[in-house]
């Protein structure tokens, strides 16, 4: 995340990627028709958290919806869903392309 502020970070961490890994997961379950536990698995969390995702019990709502409605956003959440899915990408390197992507 070179040349972001270290308030862009805080940003990142506390928002963006609470909402992404919210996107990602809802996508996988609801798109893709993995169960909660795999795409729990599939994104180093807590089947619990996949869970509140899917509840809208957890993360910003607001941003969620931005990136799953947004064809600017909704198109690379569900490409990179597909690709976490078939091992073809790890998480930490699409969390690093929406971060370059909203701040880049």
């Amino acid at each position: 995340m070179s040349g972001l502020s270290p308030l862009q970070c805080e940003v990142v961490v506390k928002e963006l990627m609470p909402a992404l890994r919210a996107a990602l997961a809802i996508t996988m379950v609801r798109e893709c028709g993995l169960s909660v536990y795999r795409a729990a698995k599939l994104l180093n969390i807590a089947p619990a958290a996949v869970s509140n995702y899917l509840a809208e019990r957890r993360s910003d709502k607001k941003l969620v919806r931005k990136l799953l409605e947004d064809e600017r956003y909704a198109t690379y959440v569900r490409e990179y869903s597909i690709k976490i899915i078939r091992n073809e990408v790890k998480v930490d390197e699409v969390m690093c392309f929406f971060c370059k992507l909203f701040y880049g």
